[in-house]
């Protein structure tokens, strides 16, 4: 069928312009349980414009991303591979998570946005099952897998990858040196590796050691609980902030609102060390 050329505008717009594709056909689960367009908040629109600067200057991506939890880093990587594997050829997608139940939660999301999609949009789906999607037409396709065994992925040909909880991971030096090597630095490839804090050690501690020290080809991008508009609480009336609370404050320009509900956070989780850990 011959499109229009507004028709034809708009459908090269979609495969262009991300932000306008994921709230033009994508849908998310909301933090309240419903299903919506997806709007990115502002941690995913800052580690989109890394992504995408990246991409534009050196042809691939490489990404380290230290989050708190919650900030729909995972649901923005899913969908922009999403994106991507419904406009390209021959591309093919791997996620691999800490845990069994975290990489089903990623297929799920998939089958939400391709489901949620419009139907012209839509990439024709030849195979699903509870690992893997495949859009024959494209000749490409998504895997999930979990790090739990040690030879995940590694006999696999991808183009996108994405590393979730990678801190937490089982067997983590072997999937660095299996999967991820066989993906080359050309072609737009990408690899995405996102994860909240472990502990000063592991490897993915050591890969962004060595990121800040630019000392890799891979970004090192931080996202702190703060860039979150919705992490605010009602704040009690007389509310007197400790002479550290004042201090953290003032440092980063938080609200009241804001540091009652980090207060709150720390009071829920047992103190400052386990705040630090989700909520950077």
């Amino acid at each position: 069928m011959k499109l229009s050329p507004k028709a034809y505008e708009v459908r090269q717009r979609l495969g262009q312009d991300f932000d306008f594709y994921a709230k033009s056909c994508l849908k998310i689960r909301s933090k309240k349980g419903r299903i919506l367009p997806f709007y990115m908040n502002d941690a995913q629109i800052k580690l989109h414009k890394i992504l995408e600067q990246q991409l534009k200057k050196q042809g691939y991506t490489r990404c380290l991303v230290v989050k708190g939890r919650q900030q729909g880093i995972s649901t923005y990587i899913a969908a922009r591979y999403f994106w991507k594997l419904a406009h390209k050829t021959g591309t093919q997608a791997f996620a691999l998570s800490h845990l069994e139940v975290a990489s089903r939660n990623l297929m799920q999301m998939m089958l939400r946005f391709y489901e949620g999609c419009p139907v012209v949009m839509q990439p024709k789906l030849t195979e699903a099952n509870k690992k893997s999607l495949s859009f024959g037409g494209l000749d490409s396709g998504y895997k999930i897998g979990t790090a739990n065994s040690k030879g995940v992925g590694r006999s696999e040909t991808v183009q996108l990858f994405h590393g979730s909880e990678v801190a937490y991971w089982a067997n983590a030096r072997d999937h660095i040196s299996g999967i991820l090597q066989s993906i080359p630095t050309s072609g737009q490839t990408e690899v995405i590796l996102e994860s909240t804090s472990n502990g000063p050690y592991g490897v993915f501690y050591d890969l962004c050691q060595t990121a800040l020290n630019e000392q890799s080809s891979y970004k090192l991008v931080f996202l702190p609980w703060f860039m979150q508009t919705e992490y605010s609480a009602k704040v009690p009336k007389g509310l007197t902030l400790t002479n550290d609370e004042q201090e953290y404050a003032k440092k980063y320009k938080l609200s009241l609102a804001k540091m009652g509900w980090r207060r709150e956070k720390i009071a829920e989780l047992g103190g400052h060390w386990r705040f630090r850990r989700e909520s950077p």
